[in-house]
């Protein structure tokens, strides 16, 4: 995959008739560089299982029950 770097510092994808071996001249005028990317990293979510609760906190949790509500 090749990006050209234009003269503004804007990256633009090259278009597929870009032949590195004869390049268009033309097509080059306002490109300052010509960039060729090998590898395209994907962004990746890493789970991770949840922390187990400690004995502690059970015990406390347990001794401060919520307000109880009366149904009829």
């Amino acid at each position: 995959m090749y990006l050209f770097k234009k003269k503004d510092g804007t990256l633009t994808p090259a278009p597929d008739s870009f032949d590195q071996q004869n390049p268009g001249w033309e097509e080059l005028q306002d490109v300052d560089e010509v960039l060729f990317v090998s590898k395209i990293l994907v962004p990746q979510i890493k789970l991770v299982p949840k922390p187990a609760h400690s004995p502690k906190t059970a015990k406390k949790t347990s001794e401060k029950p919520g307000p109880v509500k009366k149904t009829r």
